[in-house]
């Protein structure tokens, strides 16, 4: 018996050892950067919008497994006046593996440096968001029957993953810019930095972000949930103090509750003395209330 007992640790612990010398060896052989072109194609034509990878593609498999982009870019429409509608600079996302089988998501890092997204707004009234990803025409309707399934079948709208625990995630110097041609506006943040700090369902999460509005500072800071197990349902706790503009703090505290349906909240908001008119004009708007004395409001 205690020969059994040796012999199954000795397989046990080759097997293993096999399995950890794949996993770091597997990265050194395979050219990921084969795979690049493959990659542009599907996303495109999944989009319908051209995308390019400029940078090098990495991967890693242990002890987690890694994987890395740079130069990324996702074009616009023709016609608009910017070429890209998103583009990123790097993006890296490191996973434990062996809790992927569990349905358990552990994030060492997850980092999106420098994202810029355009969204535009053509003098036709339609956005460059429009369109993307819309099924190709020549896929196959399929069969009534089968869109619809048995009457008995219940719909699962629960989270593919059982648990998600993320010790790293950061958006650092990302950028959104809004341009409408119908009424001739161009405004966008830049400079916006988000933290986020002890991410999975059952925890509060510490949410930090920071951003220039139109070249005025902007800052949230605070936290919210837990989220729960089904996140957009429920009660979720919110904690946040804001500053804007210079001109603008207040706090939220108090709960949303089933965001993802009803959308109902319960917060005390508090709001420190501020001028409307400064805020209005921080905003880079006319103060629409025509008053007497002009230092009202």
């Amino acid at each position: 018996m205690n020969k059994v007992i040796k012999w199954g640790l000795i397989i046990g612990v080759g097997i293993i050892v096999l399995i950890v010398s794949a996993l770091l060896i597997i990265p050194l052989f395979v050219d990921v950067e084969q795979y690049k072109p493959l990659i542009e194609k599907e996303v495109s034509k999944a989009t319908g919008r051209p995308f390019t990878m400029g940078g090098d593609l990495g991967l890693s498999l242990f002890p987690w497994a890694g994987f890395s982009l740079s130069d990324l870019h996702l074009g616009n429409p023709p016609g608009s006046a910017e070429k890209d509608m998103v583009s990123v600079k790097s993006f890296e996302v490191r996973v434990k593996l062996l809790p992927l089988l569990s349905r358990e998501v552990q994030v060492k890092r997850f980092v999106l440096d420098e994202p810029r997204i355009v969204l535009e707004m053509g003098k036709d009234g339609r956005g460059n968001w429009e369109g993307i990803g819309k099924p190709s025409e020549e896929a196959s309707p399929g069969h009534p029957e089968e869109e619809k399934g048995t009457p008995d079948q219940e719909p699962d709208t629960g989270l593919p993953i059982k648990s998600l625990a993320v010790e790293e995630f950061a958006i650092t110097n990302g950028s959104l810019l809004w341009i409408d041609h119908v009424n001739g506006q161009r405004k966008g943040m830049s400079e916006m930095n988000l933290t986020l700090q002890d991410l999975s369902f059952d925890r509060p999460v510490g949410l930090a972000l920071s951003a220039l509005l139109d070249g005025k500072p902007l800052s949230v800071k605070g936290e919210v949930g837990p989220v729960g197990k089904d996140p957009g349902k429920g009660t979720i706790p919110i904690n946040l103090a804001i500053e804007a503009l210079k001109q603008l703090e207040m706090s939220l505290k108090g709960e949303v509750v089933d965001p993802a349906t009803l959308l109902k909240f319960n917060l005390v908001v508090d709001v420190s003395p501020f001028s409307p008119r400064k805020l209005v004009a921080g905003l880079g708007e006319t103060f629409p209330v025509e008053t007497a004395d002009p230092k009202a409001l």
